[in-house]
């Protein structure tokens, strides 16, 4: 976003006085407007300020110089700041080789804006969270602010407190360049009402789901309906033939027996139809069932131990060797 590359000669000339004129303690931005214009933020400022790409007034520059001018006085008056005399001699000109180191760590960080933005944004999406921007800023601020050390030929010694002094300054440039913590806010709140908003669909379909599985229940109880009268006809042309108990359950069980053929999934997604006293109803019905079935074992059991004169102290001495 901030390669000169990008600029005209006119909007370079506007940049390097920006530079000059500001210098480190004014963090400041800029950028490419639609229409092809340089548009520049300032720290301070309240409105944006624009400026041509190739005006043909060849005063064009005196007059956008002349309006941040005005700007920056109309801040410091708004915000009563008094401007600290200035010091002379070894004082002066560590000041300015700060000053100098500070220009050149926000110059480099300028040119890579546009990818910490892109890092920024897909690290937010990615943790759902803008805890560790801070952190992540002051780290790259400290490694840029290191490699200026180590590629400034000339300077005095940096003490600890100067050091984090000339940090916290590139810090404000930096997070006045990269997007504010309430941007990235605003960016999870709306990426949390786009998910929403697809999952809606979604329940719709399944409420769709649904219905079609309650059409297949009515229908599979018309099925279970319409069979019996089926059998009961075909019984009514044979009545000499006797039926007995055994086969009437097997016919009537029909649809128990359909019901289990079907897989786990949609035998679940049919009951799942039932309400809570159908359910309880039909969990009443299987234990009764159950315990018809049992009662049935244990009368055959006896019948057989009568039919065959077995003593019971042998069947349960066998039962508990067993």
């Amino acid at each position: 976003m901030c390669k000169q590359t990008n600029y005209s000669k006119y909007q370079k000339r506007v940049i390097k006085f920006l530079n000059d004129l500001l210098g480190a303690d004014t963090p400041f931005t800029y950028e490419r407007a639609n229409n092809n214009h340089l548009k520049v933020l300032i720290d301070g400022v309240t409105k944006p300020l624009f400026t041509g790409s190739t005006p043909s007034d060849c005063k064009s520059i005196n007059n956008f110089m002349a309006e941040v001018k005005r700007e920056l006085k109309a801040s410091k008056k708004e915000e009563s700041k008094l401007s600290q005399p200035e010091k002379t001699g070894v004082v002066s000109a560590v000041t300015l080789s700060n000053d100098k180191l500070i220009q050149n760590c926000v110059k480099s960080l300028r040119t890579r804006i546009t990818v910490l933005k892109e890092q920024e944004k897909e690290s937010v999406l990615n943790n759902k969270c803008i805890n560790g921007l801070n952190l992540k800023r002051i780290e790259i601020v400290k490694h840029s602010v290191s490699l200026a050390l180590q590629a400034r030929k000339q300077g005095t010694y940096l003490k600890p407190k100067e050091l984090r002094t000339i940090e916290g300054m590139v810090h404000n440039h930096l997070n006045f360049m990269l997007p504010s913590m309430a941007y990235y806010a605003e960016l999870l709140n709306s990426t949390s009402k786009d998910k929403l908003a697809k999952v809606q669909p979604n329940k719709q379909q399944a409420s769709v789901h649904n219905e079609s599985n309650k059409n297949n229940v009515i229908s599979l109880e018309d099925k279970t309906q319409h069979a019996p009268t089926k059998e009961a006809k075909k019984l009514a042309k044979k009545p000499k033939q006797p039926v007995s108990n055994k086969n009437m359950n097997t016919k009537n069980s029909n649809s128990a027996t359909e019901l289990m053929a079907m897989s786990a999934n949609n035998r679940v997604s049919l009951l799942r139809n039932l309400t809570k006293a159908q359910a309880l109803m039909l969990i009443d019905d299987i234990n009764q069932a159950m315990a018809a079935n049992r009662e049935e074992d244990i009368e055959a059991v006896i019948a057989l131990i009568r039919d065959k004169d077995l003593p019971l102290d042998a069947i349960i001495s066998r039962m508990e060797a067993a």
